[in-house]
């Protein structure tokens, strides 16, 4: 029987917002961070479903039904795993194709495993370069120049790249790496790229280096910054796209942003490293940056799934031509995704870096804070700039202005966008909204254009004119009929194990380099903190912990996505530690009376009696030597 792939799963869930999922089935209101509704799996009065946009997942308090995009489609739908993915797969343009255990597969899998562990000793080796090599006293000079001093660039992991190629060469011979792995992981280049496979060269020499870092911190590719002037190539060099490393999904500084992004419901987006890092040191930590190209959709969903459906994206590009048509791509991206775009234009001359170095953060800070709605901008910029006098350049500009109306799809926030057009441009409001509509009218047909050309390439690639039909693929423990036992964790320590595990980055990283402690075996509730601590998964992506989940049954699914649902204590240091010891000490007592219950055993041979009594005093003097916390409640 096929299997979809892992990373397809991954790229479905990543491809989907189950926001737009639940929401095309039925209305969800908003309360606070989450969507609510009345349970479509249970009758209820008061509404107990609820959907958590920023963790990708659905969760019902009232029946216990949580889970991802794909499994709410199985539950609603009634629908088989395969279906219920390849319903969505067909909705993000996604291509299945099921298959058994392949060792081309798997193959590259390790080699993209491989080209990670590359990128983080690559990382290493610039930084410790940066930090003693005599020869990269200009990379030095340049960040002292900037203000950047060592504590910094030990925090962002800045490096410098020799200026001989035979440097970095020889040291990844030493470190018994491949030429394939350096040329495909984007730090080498052949020497002849018609004829790969011969002699190859370092792409970046005498740069400083900026790591680029996938959002849960993973070093994926690399910025290269010139440090003279007579340098060749551009001003950075970045790493070509990899199996790791796509551009158009990726923006620098996320990882160490995404939280402040979160809290603030708002994204500020800059133009280039040096503004990133300026601009988060400066205490506006809620900012990332491109990867020197125009925003995309990718990128617009990406961000959507930090802000919010409420939240707001901020673009901060330089004040000349190249920036402002920047700035107006990255509104037509964002825009579409139905974010609310701001728009600021710094001082002429001025870029982020140079404005907090200049006037200090409260300058930016208040530039944010001010900053105008796209619509606003636009108008006010080219009252300035234009002849707006005559009623035909008018007209014009506001043919220009309903292109960009007709993105937003909330129509009230349409039509005061109309109204706050014909108002301050003084055309009549009919005109505006025939405008819009045409705009509409000529986006959805050129859309439909496009999907019949996506189609019929897909149809001439693929060979095979016909979707894919779905086969028997099931999730384990799934019941077709009825209802399945609820799974609950009643002992507070392995309850808690099991979300940080589930949530927390660190506690996992930390925990899960050694396997589950063999005590567990001996406590109630253990085997499913057992599964969770021995999967493979990142509890930062939503994707990967969907992937996880697919593999489990039904009462597992809801179990995981209640925990992930529950709001956390606050996380103290050593919380997972104290919950081990705890339930260490819990499994000690457990056998204490258990070893005390045979020995009242009035049968028990004079050897037998003294075997059990020196086993209770080594059980008693192991727990005695686990110090008990404070409280430690089940």
């Amino acid at each position: 029987m096929g299997q979809i792939p892992r990373e397809t799963i991954e790229r479905i869930l990543d491809e989907t917002d189950i926001l737009e999922v639940v929401s095309a089935y039925f209305p969800l209101k908003r309360a606070g961070s989450r969507f609510v509704a009345l349970c479509p799996f249970h009758n209820e009065k008061s509404p107990s479903f609820g959907v958590n946009t920023q963790r990708q997942i659905f969760h019902c308090f009232g029946c216990g039904a949580g889970g991802d995009a794909i499994r709410f489609v199985m539950q609603y739908e009634n629908l088989p795993f395969p279906e219920a993915a390849k319903k969505l797969a067909d909705r993000a343009g996604i291509p299945i194709v099921e298959q058994v255990f392949d060792a081309k597969e798997e193959a590259g899998r390790q080699f993209r495993r491989e080209i990670q562990t590359l990128q983080r000793k690559a990382t290493e080796w610039y930084h410790r370069l940066l930090l003693k090599s005599p020869q990269a006293q200009p990379a030095r000079d340049y960040l002292k120049g900037r203000g950047f001093g060592i504590e910094l660039a030990k925090r962002w992991q800045l490096g410098y790249a020799p200026e001989q190629s035979g440097m970095f060469m020889d040291w990844a011979r030493q470190e018994d790496i491949s030429l394939r792995h350096l040329v495909e992981g984007g730090l080498a280049q052949w020497d002849n790229p018609d004829r790969p496979g011969g002699r190859a060269y370092a792409r970046f020499r005498h740069r400083l280096m900026f790591p680029i870092a996938n959002d849960v911190g993973d070093v994926i590719a690399f910025s290269g910054r010139v440090l003279s002037s007579d340098q060749k190539g551009g001003k950075y060099v970045n790493s070509p796209e990899t199996v790791l490393f796509n551009k158009s999904k990726t923006f620098f500084g996320l990882d160490k942003s995404k939280r402040a992004i979160v809290r603030e419901n708002r994204a500020i987006v800059v133009e280039g490293q040096i503004d990133m890092i300026s601009v988060f040191e400066a205490g506006i930590d809620n900012v990332v940056a491109g990867q020197g190209t125009a925003l995309t959709e990718q990128h617009a969903k990406i961000l959507k799934r930090q802000v919010g459906e409420s939240g707001e994206v901020v673009l901060c590009y330089d004040s000349d031509a190249a920036g402002y048509n920047a700035m107006k791509k990255g509104f037509r991206a964002l825009a579409s995704e139905g974010l609310l775009v701001r728009v600021i234009m710094l001082p002429p001359g001025e870029d982020p870096d140079s404005l907090i170095r200049k006037s200090g953060p409260e300058a930016l800070k208040k530039i944010v804070a001010e900053a105008p709605e796209f619509f606003d901008f636009e108008i006010d910029r080219n009252s300035r700039t234009r002849n707006l006098d005559s009623l035909r350049d008018r007209l014009a500009f506001v043919r220009e202005l309903a292109e960009n109306i007709a993105l937003v799809d909330d129509k009230m926030l349409q039509d005061s966008l109309i109204i706050r057009v014909t108002t301050r441009l003084g055309v009549g409001e009919a005109e505006v909204r025939a405008l819009v509509a045409e705009a509409k009218s000529a986006a959805l047909r050129t859309e439909r254009s496009q999907n019949r050309r996506d189609a019929a390439e897909q149809r001439r690639t693929s060979g095979n004119p016909q979707s894919p039909q779905a086969s028997g693929q099931s999730v384990p423990g799934e019941t077709q009929q009825g209802q399945v036992p609820d799974l609950t964790l009643s002992n507070r320590s392995v309850r808690m194990l099991c979300q940080l595990l589930l949530t927390d980055p660190a506690t996992r990283e930390r925990l899960t380099h050694q396997p589950p402690p063999e005590f567990l075996r001996d406590l109630p509730e253990t085997e499913f903190l057992t599964r969770i601590w021995q999967a493979d998964f990142d509890p930062s992506s939503n994707s990967s912990v969907a992937s996880f989940m697919s593999g489990l049954s039904q009462p597992e699914q809801d179990a995981v996505a209640r925990l992930r649902s529950e709001a956390m204590p606050t996380i103290e240091v050593g919380a997972a530690e104290d919950c081990l010891r705890s339930l260490h000490r819990k499994a000690l007592q457990n056998r204490i009376r258990g070893v005390k219950a045979r020995l009242n055993d009035s049968k028990l041979s004079p050897a037998q009696m003294e075997a059990l009594t020196k086993e209770l005093l080594d059980l008693t003097k192991r727990l005695n030597d686990i110090p008990p916390l404070p409280s430690e409640g089940q």
